[in-house]
């Protein structure tokens, strides 16, 4: 093991580089021992949660350190898909826009519709030009690895903020999209923006509005997901969990809260949040050359964030059934009701947690 690393470059050397993307220098020390002592099959292979334990971070923080060493050029990605007729994992692509909506299983030919939070997996490997030639694929070793911790859904490296920024030409085709069987969506917006406006001005209150902007993005990254976009004062932003969604929900307004005290901002020219979540199926999709997500859960959404009045969280009933939110709204007060939401068919079931 030890000659095949004296015929490559020094792995302790090439890793220094991660510095100076801010990566402390004890974590790219120790993630350049782990890939020294690594063995062939776990330098062809490497799956994020067994990183992840090796180095005793979380998953987010981990797919965080890769994609810093993806930038360096020191592993590569790759988008797998699982077969879900004969469990079989093949590489696609070491790009987004290499995966389809339909794909087909080389090993049965199962035609099957992949999902970004099931089937669609990404793995990584040392760079080709810093590992030995004996670094092969063994497919028992990765079986072994994905029985024991599971993979990394390709939807976790897509909520990654630095994903989006490091990575633009990572991107689905304009004509693709990708399942994702439940995704966690959150809208927001500012009630009274208008009078704010009016009262400040545009450069003042358009600075106000930013420096929102800045705590809901904050908020979101450090709660787990993406803020997908701005629509004028108002935002949109996927989680994979609705317990993830809920507590960025709370910590938004309590962010918000914060920035009033902040910005001395009183009486009418406060900033008050309106916020509305829920969760299910939708589509991954690339929309204005940026990842977006399209589907009657971004529009449930959407209009649920309508019924609030600002100072408390809408949620749906999707939201509110989920155990971990239950968990979270034990003992808080709800407001429940069964509305008629434009453009849905249905009534649908929302819950007001009031928060002043």
């Amino acid at each position: 093991m030890l000659s095949m690393f004296s015929r490559r470059p020094d792995l302790r050397a090439a890793f220094v580089e991660l510095e100076r993307q801010g990566v402390p220098t004890a974590t790219a020390a120790r993630l350049a021992e782990l890939f020294a002592r690594a063995d062939a099959r776990e330098l062809a292979y490497v799956n994020p949660r067994l990183l992840a334990a090796n180095l005793e971070l979380d998953e987010r923080a981990t797919l965080r350190l890769l994609l810093a060493a993806l930038y360096a050029g020191l592993v590569d990605l790759h988008w797998d898909v699982r077969c879900p007729m004969c469990g079989s994992t093949q590489h696609r692509s070491g790009n987004l826009s290499g995966l389809h909506h339909d794909e087909e299983c080389g090993t049965c030919r199962a035609v099957f519709a992949s999902r970004l939070d099931d089937e669609v997996r990404v793995s990584f490997s040392l760079a080709e030009r810093l590992r030995p030639r004996a670094a092969v694929h063994d497919k028992a070793h990765r079986d072994g690895i994905d029985a024991r911790l599971g993979a990394t859904p390709g939807h976790a490296l897509l909520l990654m903020p630095e994903f989006q920024r490091l990575f633009p030409q990572q991107r689905l085709l304009p004509d693709e999209s990708l399942n994702v069987t439940r995704t966690a969506i959150l809208f927001t917006d500012l009630a009274g923006s208008t009078a704010i406006y009016a009262r400040r001005g545009d450069p003042r209150a358009y600075h106000l509005v930013r420096l929102h902007f800045d705590e809901l993005f904050r908020v979101a990254d450090e709660g787990g997901g993406l803020m997908v976009k701005t629509i004028g004062d108002a935002v949109m932003a996927a989680f994979a969990t609705p317990a993830t969604c809920l507590r960025a929900a709370l910590a938004m307004q309590d962010a918000v809260a914060a920035l009033n005290e902040r910005a001395g901002l009183s009486g009418q020219e406060r900033l008050i949040l309106k916020v509305g979540l829920h969760s299910g199926p939708c589509l991954a999709v690339t929309l204005n050359e940026r990842p977006d997500y399209f589907g009657g859960t971004v529009n449930i959404a959407a209009r649920v964030q309508g019924l609030s009045h600002g100072g408390d969280i809408v949620l749906t009933e999707a939201v509110r059934a989920d155990p971990e939110v239950a968990a979270l709204l034990a003992g808080r007060p709800l407001t429940s009701d069964s509305v008629q939401l434009k453009g849905i068919d249905e009534p649908v079931l929302v819950h007001r947690l009031s928060l002043g």
